[in-house]
């Protein structure tokens, strides 16, 4: 493999190439740990193929196009690139986030959310390469499964062979990556995989990258909570078992849509500065009684009139119907001042996670009430991670139903909407009422 002299592999990164040098295999899962180095091999290695097959195609692609800017383009492909430019091998479109090499290889910076997957569906490449792929729901991938069939040729003609690669901080054991990489079926049937010879997969740890970390980077991950320390440090794939919110993609997760005008809209704000200071927008379809989170805001270390500059592009042309926040009263009255009002948020924590988890159940009898946009990948990403206290972790015992207090900005933000939209009910929402004809009678009655 060609690739940035500065850039020393290191034994995992080696033994991924290996596999990636295997013809025999397609489809690729690089899981585990942040930093671990798996993000920076699968970039070398569609670098090396945009050098050798000339006239190929390549694509790198998260959910979020904006998101694939400021991580994989920014932090380690546009790096790469911009060495190859300096070369005079290639040149590059940073606004659109293409590289034309020299040789006619293209390497193309793409987004899977509705507004842009069409663009990306449009051409054929040698390699597909989606980081965070946890971001997208198993149609979206398989589609691009399709889009493998580049012809080109290196300099002694023979051909590229076609390789797709996932990578992710895993989540849940449920999650449609685990079982179709690791258990071998298919995510939609849960038949097995016919061509399961043609997956593999890799974990990745940090330590795996330990020469290329901060010193004490990876002590501070060894210091997260226990859910984003599986995630983020062991790197590995979780269950259900203490975690507060069963979140499935299929039924939780949607995709981006353009909200009907008659949908009363909400925004929750929790305020922060060293902290986040987190927006989360929510629109309700009162019809099928389901309220739609679409829209998130999270920033640090800024001004409530700085994030205001930003929260106005997110309402413009927009009726909000009722803001709640949490009780910070300056910043509340800068807000105010500004021309957003807002109300006191309801903050009872455990009536709130109890409601949430009501509404968010789902079975044969009963609708889950709350759905989530796609594009919302830190709400999604707090909900994977959010997590009931475990009596062993403080030395006074965790109080009853106590959970652990961290990444959970637009969690908050989530529970002070859901407290509003879903005020106490003699019923339990969604659920599905079955009437015989009696009722029937009773109700045309009156």
């Amino acid at each position: 493999m060609v690739h940035n002299d500065k850039v020393k592999l290191t034994d995992k990164q080696k033994q991924a190439a290996k596999l990636l040098a295997d013809p025999t295999k397609t489809y690729y899962l690089f899981y585990g740990g942040s930093r671990s180095g798996k993000t920076m091999l699968s970039c070398l290695f569609i670098r090396h193929r945009a050098r050798t097959y000339a006239g190929s195609k390549h694509l790198v692609a998260r959910f979020s196009f904006a998101n694939a800017k400021k991580t994989v383009w920014l932090h380690t492909l546009y790096p790469l690139m911009v060495e190859d430019e300096k070369l005079g091998i290639c040149k590059i479109n940073r606004q659109e986030g293409i590289v034309y090499y020299w040789n006619g290889s293209i390497i193309i910076l793409g987004g899977l959310e509705p507004s842009r997957i069409d663009s990306v569906l449009a051409a054929e490449y040698g390699t597909i390469f989606v980081t965070e792929a946890n971001e997208n729901r198993y149609e979206s991938i398989e589609i691009l499964f399709s889009r493998l069939n580049d012809k080109a040729k290196d300099s002694n003609g023979r051909m590229i062979v076609p390789k797709m690669i996932l990578d992710l901080n895993p989540t849940t054991k449920n999650h449609w990556t685990y079982r179709l990489f690791v258990m071998g079926l298919d995510p939609m049937t849960d038949e097995p995989k016919y061509d399961r010879h043609a997956y593999c997969y890799l974990q990745f740890k940090p330590e795996d990258n330990r020469d290329n970390l901060a010193a004490n980077y990876i002590e501070r991950l060894k210091n997260l909570s226990p859910s984003m320390r599986r995630r983020f440090y062991e790197g590995e794939f979780g269950t259900y078992e203490g975690l507060v919110f069963n979140i499935d993609e299929p039924t939780h997760i949607v995709d981006d849509f353009d909200i009907p005008a008659g949908w009363r809209r909400y925004a929750a704000i929790d305020f922060g500065y060293t902290n986040p200071f987190a927006v989360l927008y929510g629109a309700y379809d009162e019809s099928n009684d389901v309220l739609y989170l679409y829209k998130e805001y999270i920033q640090e270390r800024m001004t409530v009139r700085q994030h205001y500059e930003n929260i106005k592009k997110d309402i413009e042309g927009i009726k909000i119907e009722k803001w709640v926040a949490d009780h910070d009263a300056e910043d509340r009255a800068t807000l105010h001042e500004l021309g957003i009002k807002t109300y006191p948020a309801d903050k009872r924590k455990l009536i709130a996670l109890d409601k949430a988890i009501d509404l968010m159940y789902n079975n044969t009898e009963k609708r889950t009430n709350i759905k989530i946009f796609r594009s919302c990948v830190n709400l999604i990403n707090e909900l994977y991670s959010y997590r009931w206290k475990e009596a062993e972790m403080s030395r006074s015992g965790a109080r009853d139903r106590e959970v652990v207090k961290e990444d959970d900005h637009l969690i908050d933000c989530m529970l002070y909407m859901i407290m509003e939209v879903f005020p106490d009910k003699k019923t339990v929402p969604g659920y599905i009422v079955k009437l015989d004809k009696s009722d029937l009678n009773k109700i045309k009655q009156g």
